[in-house]
């Protein structure tokens, strides 16, 4: 489908953008079929009414889109893409079995029941309306239906034996209003959950004891010491890998594999974790023979992060490298039980790989050099393999994968198709250490400096903004709701997304030669790609702004320190500024140690009183990855020493955009709706000189 209501422009409006449907995952099952997992816009309640023929099927049925979060739906991936869940429900994780029945996670939204705080299983039949399968209290977290077995993990609250213990001790906690939890390990919390006082557990049944009212009763399946992160179910149902995170030593987090026998509860250790090795399970081949587990080295301060494939024999527990002279960071999947089908960022786009068991390193199917876009969710169907394809430039959409060819073939998309009429173009230079580097230029479609924005601002040379990105181990290379440059086009400016030292897709060696200095060749290799944009007609070389969040944020905080008034604004979003205590207060213990080495030497807040320019600090009060406190000393720092002029009223030119309810990523609609009106407003203000921006909502 298509935003019919969407006029070419040179890039996309900040509400077109926000209120598309999203292409975010698929279910699928090699003989049950796929489905599609679409993000939309939740509606704001017109009124509590029931769906009725003229309204079912309508995704505005509850009312007003521009005050609502977002919801998850399914839809059908066939050559009409239908709904398959209400409108007044949010899909949390699906599962297809054998028999094409969809099994789905889902709590109703927009409503003041406690009871629907609870996620509810439920199962769609191939033919008819969804059937509620089972409630608990707590909730499900996630569902797999393999055979005859519905594997389920869910919060189960300590010294619960059974479901029966579970309801009683839960219903005890809520009714006394208990919130306080008592650690003995660590973390505490994990991106913007508070972890604790409950863990999930496996939640096991069979689809044979359904009972006279349709519904399944789980009993509690074995689970090791340790925090469930993944599971993966075997085909025929009867085992199960396990991945079960657990502190190892002082702060220090692991996750090892587990194994478990479905019927008899028996359990064994198939890799255990010693830091700085982890694991983490990717698939298990369709005979169950093999599983695949990505092993990953932590960053220290004696190595740099990397990812290497393993297959392990599961009757024997015998380990060896897949792949081994691969160079990529590859998610696995089976396509039969001697072939596997991989995903990898791969120098800013994607590419999907093809390999046997015993190959040296599998070979291209599809994506790669010389077009521009990237692959995930590979899933295996009756028809075929499915895919979900996106580019800078072009939203998610679905795709088919001809396996024998690696040819591509679009297939009707579930969500909306959003393809801004802008350029996107390729800048590369060679770093200082002689590395090729480069970067997607995001412009408006006319080169002639004829094109007249939504702003009013006409034709080149475009202004500049700079996006560096997060990670830092990541890439530019697929289309993003957050960070889109194309309402940034829409504004008038061209947006630069430079893959700086640490980028994934570029092979191993190009991670090393940044991650032991983080302000090091990153910060480098990005004024180099800077710099050659500049040297471009099109580009104004004089109005110039630099933005990041998360580890771009850090980087942005390190531009703003070292390049004095090149840069007429800087935008910090989510970012680390003082790395001497990041590492003890982020939820990722690992890092302590990695960060304490490097904070003599890059550690943005050292160089707070060079900074020179406005600066436009936004964060989350909920974001446990990046603290709250960052934010909080990097606002203080610059306030206190920055030497930033202030302005005419003689008032500070920084600014702090401050979301008590959000976490690292702004997720609500509409404060999403406000961070790139603040964020396109601080850089008119400051780069083109625009009027003070109207801060009235909506």
């Amino acid at each position: 489908m298509t935003l019919s209501d969407t006029p070419a422009s040179p890039g996309i409006s900040i509400d077109a953008l926000l209120d598309a449907h999203r292409l975010n995952g698929l279910a699928a099952n090699p003989t049950g079929g796929a489905v599609a997992l679409v993000q939309t816009v939740q509606q704001a309640p017109a009124a509590e009414a029931e769906e009725t023929d003229e309204t079912a099927g309508r995704d505005d049925a509850a009312g007003d889109p521009a005050a609502g979060d977002y919801l998850t739906a399914l839809y059908s991936v066939d050559e009409a893409p239908v709904r398959l869940t209400s409108p007044l429900a949010s899909v949390g994780a699906a599962s297809v079995d054998d028999d094409g029945n969809v099994w789905f996670i889902a709590k109703r939204a927009n409503t003041a029941d406690d009871a629907a705080e609870d996620a509810s299983l439920w199962k769609l039949p191939a033919r008819g309306e969804a059937i509620q399968m089972a409630t608990r209290p707590g909730g499900f977290s996630s569902v797999a239906v393999r055979g005859a077995t519905v594997l389920a993990t869910g919060p189960i609250v300590p010294g619960a034996e059974d479901e029966k213990t579970h309801a009683e001790l839960y219903g005890k906690r809520k009714a006394h209003k208990i919130t306080g939890i008592l650690h003995d390990s660590f973390p505490i919390r994990r991106w913007d959950t508070d972890l604790g006082p409950d863990r999930d557990g496996l939640l096991i049944a069979d689809l044979g004891d359904i009972a006279d009212d349709g519904t399944l009763s789980f009993r509690h399946g074995p689970v090791p010491a340790g925090r469930i992160t993944g599971v993966e179910l075997a085909a025929d149902g009867r085992r199960a890998i396990l991945d079960v995170r657990h502190l190892e030593a002082k702060t220090t987090d692991v996750t090892d594999i587990w194994l478990v026998d479905i019927a008899s509860g028996e359990t064994s250790v198939l890799l255990r974790s010693a830091h700085p090795t982890d694991y983490t399970a990717e698939a298990l081949s369709p005979d169950n023979r093999f599983v695949v587990v990505s092993e990953e080295s932590a960053w220290t301060p004696e190595s740099n992060l990397q990812m290497r494939p393993l297959l392990v024999e599961l009757a024997t527990g015998t380990t060896r490298r897949l792949w081994p002279e691969g160079d990529q960071w590859y998610s696995i999947t089976w396509l039969d039980d001697t072939t596997l089908l991989a995903t990898s960022d791969y120098r800013g786009r994607g590419a999907v790989w093809i390999g046997g068991l015993d190959d040296a390193e599998p070979r291209l199917l599809a994506g790669g050099d010389d077009q521009p876009y990237h692959y995930s969710n590979l899933v295996t169907t009756p028809e075929g393999v499915l895919a979900i394809r996106s580019s800078v430039a072009e939203a998610p959409h679905l795709v088919s994968i001809d396996t024998a060819t690696g040819d591509v073939t679009v297939r009707t998309n579930p969500a909306d198709d959003l393809k801004p009429a802008g350029r996107l173009e390729e800048v590369t230079t060679t770093a200082a250490d002689g590395t090729e580097i480069r970067a997607w230029l995001a412009l408006p479609a006319t080169a002639s400096g004829t094109a007249t924005t939504a702003s009013g601002t006409g034709g080149a040379p475009y202004p500049l903004a700079v996006f560096v990105h997060g990670g830092p181990w990541g890439s530019w290379n697929s289309w993003t709701y957050r960070w889109n440059p194309w309402p940034f086009v829409e504004a008038g400016y061209a947006v630069l997304m430079p893959d700086p030292a640490i980028s994934t897709g570029y092979g191993q060696a190009f991670i090393d030669r940044g991650q032991q200095e983080l302000g090091g060749a990153p910060f480098d290799d990005v004024m180099a790609l800077t710099d050659a944009t500049i040297a471009r007609d099109d580009i104004d070389e004089t109005r110039q702004a630099l933005a990041g969040g998360s580890y771009g944020g850090y980087l942005a905080n390190w531009v703003a320190g070292h390049t004095r008034d090149r840069f007429r604004c800087i935008v910090t979003h989510a970012s680390l500024w003082d790395v001497t205590t990041m590492g003890a207060t982020t939820d990722n213990g690992s890092w302590g140690l990695a960060m304490a080495a490097q904070a003599e030497n890059y550690s943005p807040h050292s160089y707070v009183r060079d900074i020179e320019v406005p600066v436009l600090v936004i964060h989350g009060d909920k974001d446990y990855r990046v603290p709250i406190g960052q934010g909080q000393q990097l606002w203080f720092d610059l306030l206190t020493f920055s030497k930033t002029p202030l302005d005419a009223n003689g008032q500070t030119q920084h600014r702090f955009l401050y979301y008590p309810n959000e976490n690292h990523w702004i997720l609500g609609r509409g404060n999403a709706r406000q961070w790139y009106r603040e964020f396109i407003a601080f850089l008119d203000q400051h780069v083109t000189g625009a009027c003070a921006p109207d801060r009235r909502l909506p």
